[in-house]
């Protein structure tokens, strides 16, 4: 596999360079850091091509070098330019009814199903030269090549729009019906959604708006636009999301729902006035993006039984908890699939339906026409279901008609915003739910947090610190992390893993609840009854090489009532 094979080795193996030199350059790393495929380039033992056709064989691809005269014309004409420059993809030729591409990241499956959809053909990937790769890219995708346009030429071709037009309201409508602006926006959105953007940050600065993408939990910095067509582009968002682009002094929400490449996308839009104008984040929703597997999800196998026992049951509520974009609906959603059948009706109440779910009846939440989640809830259970599932306990009433859905026969599945399992109980009493209907129908609650996951083509091991080993509470012998890389971008992490921890509500936890106890007791009495804590949960994934503890301590080290220290040694 390539990610077992070292980079030296292989330049070695292929003749480019000598055990003497490679010993040379690991000195030099040390003494500098860097990468060593840098390190190398650097102290001239190999060349650009010679690295990036070592880098393929780690990849396990074929190496190709690229120039503007290897590209075919009808390949190119497969692949449109927004996609090419942000999947940094290069069409190269059709050979045997398959779409020969060069790519950044040879193993980004997700831009891989991009063009497999765009362009209805197999695809083969190659590496090359990301030099090389950029500048054919730029050759090709030239508006005088194509006809095709880049985000970035736009943006200039309209640099002379009036910087008055964020004062002139009349101005302002005209703008946003230019043909110009309509194209910015339009670009934007599909620059992100084919980047793999989970969220678009547009935010106004003294002299320009800056444009920001979270991929893969991470936000990155993508280009600057220049003030003077800021007011323009917010306007036109707020066109598309039916807000009033006459008011900008109070936030407002709406609703965007678009067509990229043929795939239904929903962007949830919030706007904020902040001291430079309105700030604008998109949520992207792809309505038809593939629901994971609960296998897939990162539960340990502890977790994983325990989490399908619950779901076996045949009624009482189950909470999902965690902070905003810790991949709850996600889980849920997994969930359904696992426990889908001809024999249970299964019904959903959501806000909005974010995915697409064969053969589930989901309905959304529409608050603007009084039907909120309770209404709807209360609609749904004259449906006769089995099971289901609620998007977000956000009220006692709400909360309340969960509990007796429950205790009536049916399964509900739900999230709830808190920071640990345990704290879903005085949560639920907080918003005045009695402890006696909690304790009657909360069966089980499961913890969540997202953790990046740590390159596998730069992954190497590393003797854990003496601080590290006190953290982990036991003798290791290595650790993992990332060096970072090319496919990586140099960021050491690649995708995202869940890290969990799973309340069972049995007799013990039930009298608690009765009681008022708190936190920290029913936490003791957990642990003592075998549930891993979340930040364990994350430790041994970081043992295991799948994270690293950096990333552990900093998203999964959260206990309740106790120090963290408390947890891990009750644990």
């Amino acid at each position: 596999m390539y990610g077992r094979r070292k980079l030296g080795q292989i330049l070695i193996d292929l003749g480019y360079l000598d055990d003497a030199q490679l010993d040379a350059a690991l000195q030099e790393q040390q003494r500098s850091g860097g990468l060593l495929g840098e390190v190398l380039l650097r102290l001239g033992y190999i060349t650009p091509d010679q690295l990036a056709q070592a880098r393929a064989e780690q990849y396990d691809v074929d190496y190709e070098k690229v120039t503007p005269d290897t590209v075919q014309d009808e390949a190119i004409n497969k692949v449109p330019c927004a996609i090419a420059r942000s999947l940094q993809v290069l069409p190269l030729r059709i050979e045997d009814n398959r779409l020969v591409v060069a790519m950044a990241n040879p193993l980004d499956v997700d831009a891989i199903d991009v063009l497999q959809r765009q362009t209805g053909m197999y695809i083969k990937v190659v590496y090359t030269n990301p030099e090389d790769l950029s500048k054919v890219i730029d050759f090709h995708y030239s508006t005088a090549a194509t006809g095709s346009e880049s985000l970035d030429e736009v943006i200039s071709e309209v640099g002379s729009l009036p910087d008055g037009t964020d004062e002139n309201l009349d101005d302002l409508r005209r703008a946003v019906e230019d043909a110009p602006v309509v194209r910015i926006v339009n670009l934007l959105l599909v620059e992100a959604i084919n980047g793999r953007a989970s969220d678009i940050h547009l935010e106004p600065r003294r002299m320009h708006m800056e444009v920001r993408y979270r991929i893969d939990g991470e936000l990155q910095h993508v280009r600057n636009i220049p003030r003077n067509l800021m007011a323009a582009c917010i306007s036109r968002i707020k066109v598309m999301a039916d807000m009033d682009i006459a008011e900008r002094r109070v936030p407002q929400d709406g609703r965007i729902s678009i067509k990229v490449e043929g795939r239904q996308i929903d962007l949830r839009v919030s706007t904020l006035p902040i001291q430079y104008g309105e700030r604008v984040v998109m949520r992207v929703l792809d309505r038809e993006r593939s629901i994971r597997r609960l296998d897939e999800l990162g539960f340990s196998q502890h977790n994983l039984i325990t989490f399908r026992w619950l779901l076996q049951r045949p009624n009482g509520i189950i909470l999902v908890t965690g902070p905003t974009g810790s991949g709850k609906t996600t889980t849920l959603y997994a969930a359904l699939r696992d426990i889908q059948s001809v024999t249970r009706n299964i019904i959903t109440c959501e806000d909005p339906i974010e995915y697409e779910l064969e053969g589930i009846n989901q309905s959304n939440v529409n608050e603007k026409a009084g039907l909120t989640f309770a209404a709807q809830l209360r609609a749904i259970l004259r449906q006769d279901p089995d099971v289901v599932l609620v998007g977000e306990i956000r009220d006692q009433e709400t909360a309340e008609i969960a509990c007796r859905a429950a205790m009536t026969g049916h399964l509900v599945l739900s999230t709830l915003h808190t920071n640990d399992a345990v704290s879903a109980i005085p949560r639920l009493i907080d918003m005045g739910v009695e402890p006696f209907l909690i304790s009657s129908s909360l069966v089980g609650v499961v913890a969540q947090r997202l953790v990046r996951v740590i390159c596998p083509h730069c992954k190497q091991g590393y003797e854990p610190t003496l601080a590290e080993v006190q953290v982990i509470g036991r003798p290791v012998q290595q650790l993992y992390r990332g060096a970072g890389c090319s496919a990586c971008g140099g960021r050491g992490y690649l995708g995202r893993i869940s890290v969990h921890e799973i309340l069972v509500v049995d007799d013990e936890i039930r009298a608690l609840t009765i009681q008022h106890a708190p936190s920290s007791q029913m936490l003791e009495a957990a642990l003592r009854k075998g549930m891993i804590p979340m930040s364990q949960d994350g430790i041994e994934k970081a043992i295991q090489g799948i994270t690293t503890l950096d990333e552990v301590t900093a998203k999964a080290f959260i206990s309740s009532g106790n120090t963290t220290i408390d947890v891990m040694e009750a644990a």
